[in-house]
């Protein structure tokens, strides 16, 4: 089968179920299908416990994507007016093969919670990726503890296996600009032209604060220029549904010659 030449990698936060969820799982994937991404990393994946709800599956389904995925911060979540047992895990999807994936846990408080990535290889018509889903401290007084988990992120030994393209993304929680990325600013390679002056990602709509550029796509070890980049699913849909309070940043990547012949 002949390889692609081009990539597209997105990254969006599915807000768990909060809001009027079925429809927004609707607006979700009738605006994946118009992105088309050949990787799709996910944060907040609501999946009940029993199994009748399961946002990363369904999306999966629906999208006829190969799905890895993760679970995280475990607790009872109100579903249908109940409190029911559930996750708000990581996933990933690719039209391709998950041919392996783990969970890495990171470090973690008692105030901020459970953070873990989930860690996958990929192969999308023969082409070998490694990828990997965040979802750093929410806490807005917790820089040094993500940038602590950020680090022990990019420092683990999958990262040395051989692969065509690094990539991780997810909510970072933090625009570029802090000092969450300080010191890795030669190993992580943001996959916009201008971090500094990206657009807000969070929270669409703007609410009761000011939106932040925190959702995050990265090449990591060396500079992959995007053939394009851009945001979406950060409109409402025509019956007014907003698909979640994140938007979709998305990249185009041209892969090396030598595999794409």
């Amino acid at each position: 089968m002949p390889r692609p030449d081009r990539l597209r990698i997105a990254t969006l936060n599915t807000w768990k179920n909060e809001g009027e969820h079925s429809a927004r799982l609707a607006a979700m994937v009738a605006g994946l299908r118009v992105l088309a991404p050949d990787v799709l990393l996910l944060q907040e994946v609501f999946r009940a416990a029993d199994g009748a709800a399961d946002t990363g599956r369904d999306l999966a389904a629906a999208l006829g994507l190969a799905l890895a995925y993760a679970p995280a911060r475990a607790k009872p979540r109100l579903w249908h007016g109940a409190p029911v047992p559930s996750e708000s895990g990581l996933a990933i999807l690719v039209r391709g093969e998950v041919v392996s994936a783990r969970t890495l846990s990171l470090p973690s408080s008692p105030r901020g919670g459970e953070r873990v990535a989930l860690l996958a290889r990929l192969r999308v018509d023969g082409v070998d990726l490694l990828a990997a889903s965040l979802h750093l401290s929410h806490l807005r007084d917790d820089d040094a503890g993500r940038r602590e988990q950020l680090r022990a992120l990019v420092s683990d030994p999958f990262w040395r296996e051989p692969a065509a393209l690094r990539l991780l993304g997810g909510d970072c929680n933090a625009p570029w600009t802090t000092t969450v990325f300080a010191g890795l600013r030669a190993t992580l390679f943001p996959l916009h032209p201008a971090p500094e002056s990206a657009p807000p990602t969070h929270p669409v709509p703007p609410r009761e604060k000011p939106g932040r550029a925190i959702d995050c796509l990265f090449s990591l070890g060396a500079p992959v220029p995007p053939a394009a980049h851009g945001l979406a699913l950060h409109v409402a849909g025509p019956d007014g549904v907003w698909p979640s309070d994140h938007a979709a940043v998305w990249a185009d990547l041209d892969l090396p010659a030598s595999l794409s012949a």
